[in-house]
């Protein structure tokens, strides 16, 4: 983790330099925090699942609602799959979702899939691959991309808090769209993950 927290000190420093305009939120916004970072992939699967279309704070509770559901320090998929539709269901998720999550779960354990291989793949790969689910889409990707499998340089441009932070940020007339979003978080190069953390703690 500290060779983590070291490497974003790095990505923080870059952004700072390379737009001043998010450097103040950098400074002046919370320490950034790792957690999220930490995550197992399928676990941060799950939570990107979880998180569709809900609040960072709503999703959060119903995260924690689900992992106490889990046999203690065992987030493994197998333990994922012990828990019952009827139990999913009262954590607070929709039909929907767990349906999701289940589809998800048979992915994993189908040793066709690879599933503990994504990690090797490139974004566009993995990005194919899991948007063949039902429920999964590229934001769902795109957060898995950033939190299970640590990629820095992704930017979730079509996530509604990140586009409501950067109208704020930047002071624009209109919300941007996904695109305009894109343009302005290409500056951020390697980084956007990281510029996307301290963007959402502007809407959170």
């Amino acid at each position: 983790m500290l060779d983590f927290e070291a490497h974003v000190q790095k990505a923080e420093l870059m952004l700072c330099n390379i737009d001043p305009t998010l450097k103040q939120i950098i400074r002046d916004g919370p320490t950034f925090d790792s957690t999220p970072f930490m995550e197992q992939p399928f676990e941060a699967l799950v939570h990107a699942v979880i998180s569709q279309q809900l609040s960072i704070k709503s999703a959060a509770a119903i995260r924690q609602r689900v992992l106490a559901l889990l046999p203690k320090n065992d987030i493994s998929i197998h333990a994922f799959n012990q828990i019952s539709l009827a139990d999913y269901k009262k954590a607070g998720l929709s039909e929907a979702k767990t349906n999701t999550i289940q589809g998800l779960i048979h992915f994993a354990l189908d040793k066709t899939n690879d599933f503990n291989q994504l990690h090797t793949y490139p974004n566009k790969q993995v990005k194919e691959r899991l948007c063949q689910l039902k429920g999964i889409g590229p934001w769902t990707v795109d957060i898995f991309l950033m939190f299970g499998l640590k990629r820095l340089g992704v930017f979730a441009s079509g996530d509604l808090g990140l586009r409501k932070a950067i109208k704020s940020l930047y002071a624009l007339d209109e919300l941007p769209s996904p695109g305009e979003c894109d343009v302005i978080a290409k500056r951020w190069q390697l980084y956007r993950s990281i510029a996307a953390w301290h963007l959402w703690r502007l809407v959170d």
